[in-house]
């Protein structure tokens, strides 16, 4: 009896495979991790065959330790990281490791872009040029890789190429084709104008299907390579931001999602193709929804990095250790005492969308110590957040809460600085396959098991903390937030100066060495 269905998400770092049941329990879970490479300053890439063997040694896991439930999946949903970059040859091999939406490469060109053709850009696909787009990658790739853009027959995401390997078929779903720039959001369809625009053919470009849409069935090869049974469906999946909006039950105008990891992203489901050029507009896995807000690149990472540099580590900081510096922050008062941190490690995405933009202390001075440091982190994170949601609200997108995942969300303070930096209550829910869960639900819906996703979105939907905004410090948070947001504005023809120093420093090192 075919009752359960299976969902994967593939991550920054980690592949997860989830099997669920009707009614949207998660029965068991595995996962496997890998890591990205930098080979130049700025880079960010990973094999693509890395995520297929994560991927592979999850299922495979699932099946040994649960006899029997490999042949109860009735349908394959995956999701994955967005606008990320892999290169298929026409026998479907990547051609080279694929690109990151980590990447900065395209910092200069996206300015560029910005400066001619911002406006068009925004109108279409909902976006702006920025070092993120999948887009920008194919330009430098055809500008600076001849030799494998000659091989390349097609392009896709993470979650592309893992339907690829399951199916043979080369599909974009439209929540991952949303976050592209040559999207026509109103259209649902690649946009000529764009890709002329972008000198680049639409052939590169693949199919687009509906989230939920059956695209192919599993392989005998890929039924060799991860003991999922061959001919079972595979629907086109989603974005992992979107699917895990739909695994959270985050379904409406009035609250917004918050996915915190690696990166924070915050989202409001919206029934209409909004677009500002701020914020990103997408398609939601929900037919006739779109997800409207932003991506922030350093979320938890800056949380991570500075704990691993006040403990003089290079490794991913202990649960004892974040304890105490959690202790430590906790005893600064709100703002840290006049520190401010712009969260721009690895250049920012939403709202300001610079590849170039860096990580900045402001307000430091001698009397401060770590727990004014990562007190600053903490709110850095809901400055950030903030900044996001108040430009949504300028436009009449007021969610009244917050619904929110992911590991940082463990960290009691944090919490608490999210809900009064923004004013809203704050609901931690217990994670129960996330984005991996959303990918089962497609499954589901696709393979006909339900007929409606909230049918899937009761055994799991429940919270695990609910943090009541302080309305006193969220009055002394919003003036925080003005000197935040005024910073940044402040020192943004600073960053590429700073970028340029960084190369010319580098060549010089090299030269003497």
């Amino acid at each position: 009896m075919r009752d359960l269905v299976l969902g994967i998400d593939v991550g920054t770092g980690t592949a997860k495979a989830v099997i669920a049941d009707v009614s949207g329990a998660v029965l068991w879970q595995a996962a496997a991790s890998y890591q990205h490479h930098a080979p130049e300053s700025e880079w960010a890439e990973q094999d693509s065959e890395d995520w297929w063997q994560a991927v592979t040694i999850a299922t495979k896991t699932l099946f040994r330790d649960h006899p029997g439930s490999a042949k109860r999946i009735a349908a394959v949903g995956v999701s994955g990281q967005g606008a990320g970059v892999v290169l298929l040859n026409n026998t479907g091999v990547a051609v080279r490791h694929a690109i990151l939406w980590l990447d900065r490469r395209c910092a200069a060109d996206a300015e560029e872009l910005q400066s001619r053709n911002c406006k068009v850009f925004s109108q279409i696909s909902g976006k702006v040029p920025a070092s993120y787009n999948f887009d920008l990658k194919l330009r430098w790739l055809k500008e600076h890789e001849p030799n494998a853009w000659a091989q390349a027959a097609k392009a896709c995401t993470a979650t592309g190429f893992i339907t690829y390997r399951l199916t043979a078929q080369a599909v974009t779903n439209h929540s991952d084709g949303g976050i592209f720039l040559a999207y026509d959001l109103a259209n649902r369809c690649w946009s000529e104008e764009v890709l002329s625009l972008l000198h680049l053919s639409e052939l590169m470009y693949c199919d687009l299907a509906e989230c939920d849409e059956i695209i192919g069935h599993v392989t005998a090869e890929a039924s060799r390579c991860t003991g999922i049974p061959a001919g079972v469906p595979v629907v086109a999946g989603g974005e992992d931001t979107s699917s895990a909006g739909l695994a959270m039950g985050v379904t409406t105008q009035d609250t917004a999602q918050l996915s915190s990891g690696t990166a924070n992203t915050v989202y409001v489901p919206i029934d209409r193709p909004f677009t500002h050029p701020k914020l990103l507009t997408f398609p939601h896995v929900l037919p006739g929804k779109n997800l409207i807000g932003g991506s922030i690149a350093s979320g938890g990472l800056a949380i991570d990095w500075m704990a691993r540099i006040l403990f003089a580590s290079r490794d991913t900081p202990t649960a004892q250790e974040m304890e105490e510096l959690t202790a430590n922050a906790a005893e600064v008062g709100v703002g840290a005492d006049g520190l401010i941190f712009l969260p721009y490690l690895v250049g920012e995405l939403q709202p300001i969308n610079d590849g170039f933009a860096r990580g900045v202390f402001f307000g430091l001075n001698a009397e401060m110590h770590r727990g004014h440091m990562m007190r600053a982190i903490f709110e850095s994170n809901a400055l950030a957040i903030e900044h996001n949601l108040s430009l949504a609200r300028s436009f009449g997108i007021a969610p009244s809460r917050l619904v929110a995942v992911g590991g940082p969300m463990r960290n009691v303070l944090l919490c608490q600085i999210i809900a009064d930096v923004t004013g809203m209550p704050l609901h931690v829910m217990e994670e129960h396959g996330g984005a991996a869960l959303g990918s089962a639900m497609l499954a589901a819906k696709g393979a006909g098991l339900i007929s409606r996703y909230d049918e899937m979105q009761t055994a799991h939907a429940r919270l695990r903390h609910h943090y009541a905004p302080d309305m006193v410090r969220h009055q002394l948070y919003q003036d925080i937030f003005l000197t935040y947001l005024e910073l940044y504005p402040r020192l943004k023809d600073l960053f590429p100066r700073v970028a340029t120093l960084q190369v010319k420093t580098a060549e010089a090192c090299n030269v003497h060495i």
